[in-house]
């Protein structure tokens, strides 16, 4: 068994990170991938390492009709806006010149001269986006105009009977000057029209639509977020270029409401995809992080029996560690792989736990990362959660009233941050305390890698799903409820000089 486990978990470590080398496919039990490929502006949601990135690539593979250009945005988390939108286009174009240089052949001269046409616009609009790249985001430049004014007279004199004229000539000059606010993101939208309609000279050219893809769109500041979304979803009226956007869903703001829409607002301007397994239905979570084992089976052609390898209960509780994560399943399942390989017999409860308070680290640093800007501030939702439910309470759940949540926008957001973040994870929706008070709650579970230890005494561990012999989750119902007005003052102790950004 250790044979297959080591090729199993080799396989894993080298197709963990998605990149044009991995051969790992994407599994589409939602029938995501068929979606994908329509001609439809679409928003891919899901936590990172859900699988966009691999989602996207499967979308790359089996569209040969479409010409997809597949842009990480990633790269640009450090370059200013509008900045950012510009390099975004320095590729496009660059993508489309190289595509259409492949659309015809020596000896076709109606068709060479129309790509040489197209290719000189593409040229020239490349240039001048690598210029404007040189000049501040918003600069001043002065401009001088002269005015000038003839003044002119005549004289007569006369002598023996003669005349003559003479002539002056006075010129007056004044010099004006005045100075215009040049703003670049005005530049480009002014520019649209034009693009667009080089757009359209492209796709007709090369007879394929064009499927922009912009992954990790999270990365973009998310003050500039709709602004930068408005931008793509302009080029993309009424022409054959398609936006893919990928991204965490409460990390992302698509559109603003104020005295003029901006932005790209779901269902009206696109369509969403959320590709998060959630702790709400967790025997179809455990059922597909099992199909996931299965198909690695598969790829390096062993036969090795999962239900051999963990303890009762370890595998579903790899599974809570992962949260519904893929990347985080594996890359726990890595881990404690190769702790079998190097001498354990079997994958325990308290060894999935030891894992993942070991794995917190580079969680934590994902945190940081993806929440950029807000980064502090969700610490400190995060810290009184930690405090109240796990240190104080000794639970590792706990409730939020669904009503009263409303009027805390704020600590809303941050749990729903917390939870893009995989730090919390939601476990019900809609369920009731008990005992009951007529009140509606949704109930969440704190990480795995939060717990003090890998076997806490006196620590009261809810698993999603968990009944009791009259099929009652009461357990998960008897977790602590969160005092938000508590919560709330907490937060204005710490005197914070920002607020989250609330989304939908």
């Amino acid at each position: 068994m250790k044979q297959d486990l080591n090729k199993v978990l080799r396989y894993i470590e080298e197709n963990i990170r998605v990149t044009d080398q991995t051969t790992i496919e994407y599994l589409d039990p939602k029938g995501h991938i068929e979606r994908l490929g329509s001609r439809q502006n679409q928003v891919i949601y899901g936590r990172r390492g859900s699988g966009k990135s691999l989602l996207l690539k499967s979308l790359k593979l089996n569209n040969e009709s479409k010409f997809c250009i597949t842009i990480n945005l990633d790269d640009f988390k450090d370059i200013s806006f509008p900045d950012s939108i510009i390099q975004v286009l320095r590729i496009i174009i660059k993508q489309l010149s190289k595509r259409v240089d492949k659309e015809y052949k020596w000896y076709q001269l109606n068709r060479w001269k129309k790509a040489i046409k197209i290719q000189r616009d593409l040229s020239k609009y490349l240039k001048t986006l690598n210029e404007r790249l040189n000049n501040p985001d918003l600069y001043e430049e002065a401009s001088r105009t002269k005015t000038g004014s003839k003044l002119s007279g005549e004289a007569k004199s006369g002598y023996a009977g003669s005349e003559a004229k003479v002539g002056t000539e006075l010129s007056e000059e004044q010099e004006f000057s005045k100075t215009i606010k040049i703003n670049k993101l005005n530049i480009l939208r002014n520019e649209l029209t034009d693009f667009k309609e080089l757009i359209e000279r492209t796709t007709e050219f090369i007879n394929n639509d064009i499927f922009l893809i912009l992954d990790d769109f999270y990365f973009i500041r998310k003050s500039d977020q709709p602004y930068f979304a408005d931008f793509f979803h302009r080029i993309s009226k009424n022409t054959r270029l398609y936006l893919k956007i990928a991204t965490i869903k409460h990390r992302s703001s698509l559109y603003i409401q104020g005295e003029t829409y901006i932005g790209m607002e779901i269902r009206h301007d696109g369509q969403s995809l959320n590709l998060d397994y959630s702790l709400e239905n967790f025997n179809a979570m455990v059922s597909f992080m099992k199909d996931l084992l299965n198909y690695v089976n598969k790829k390096v052609d062993v036969d090795l029996n999962y239900d051999k390898l963990f303890t009762p209960n370890a595998f579903r509780f790899l599974c809570l560690s992962s949260g519904g994560v893929p990347r985080d399943f594996f890359a726990s399942f890595l881990s404690i792989g190769n702790k079998i390989i190097n001498g354990q017999q079997s994958i325990t409860k308290p060894m999935v736990i030891e894992t993942s308070i070991e794995d917190l680290p580079y969680k934590l640093e994902a945190f940081k990362t993806d929440s950029q800007e807000e980064k502090e501030i969700l610490e400190h939702y995060l810290q009184y959660i930690q405090n109240i439910i796990i240190t104080e309470k000794r639970w590792n759940s706990f409730l939020v009233s669904n009503t009263d949540i409303t009027k805390y926008p704020q600590i809303n957001q941050a749990i729903k941050e917390l939870v893009d973040l995989r730090l919390l994870h939601l476990a019900n929706s809609n369920t009731s305390c008990a005992p009951s008070d007529g009140i509606r709650y949704s109930s969440y579970l704190v990480d795995i890698g939060l717990f003090p230890n890998s076997n806490p005494r006196k620590f009261n561990q809810v698993e999603p799903g968990q009944k009791d012999e009259k099929g009652r989750e009461d357990k998960l119902r008897s977790a602590p409820k969160i005092n938000l007005e508590n919560f709330k003052d907490f937060i204005e102790g710490k005197k914070l000089k920002k607020n989250l950004k609330v989304t939908d």
